[in-house]
């Protein structure tokens, strides 16, 4: 059974890592996806790059913004202000997650 790493969780959603296998379980709406480290990275990255190059609408609130998963099949669709609370949960998470990182250093 899985033991998690808490690297972010809010009413938006969660970024944890499981200890012995290390993949990741992000859940941000109604979606949950389970990674291993390369995925996470490449979502991560499409977020980003989503969040950089996305032409800005007049309603912040329609379905506009569609990011693949690393299932070719399934996407996820958000409006501009779920784009932004996922890149800033991921941003947060990357956050800890090089804290922690930095503080393993000086324990070792």
């Amino acid at each position: 059974m899985c033991q998690f790493k808490h690297w972010f969780f809010d009413d938006s959603g969660y970024v944890v890592q499981c200890e012995e296998c290390s993949y990741f379980q992000l859940s941000f709406g109604t979606t949950m996806l389970t990674l291993n480290n390369n995925n996470y990275k490449a979502f991560v990255d499409l977020v980003s790059s989503k969040k950089e190059d996305h032409v800005s609408m007049s309603d912040k609130n329609t379905k506009c913004v569609v990011l693949a998963t690393p299932c070719s099949s399934i996407h996820t669709i958000l409006t501009e202000n779920e784009l932004d609370r996922l890149h800033n949960m991921l941003q947060e998470a990357d956050t800890e997650m090089k804290t922690q990182h930095l503080l393993s250093m000086f324990n070792q």
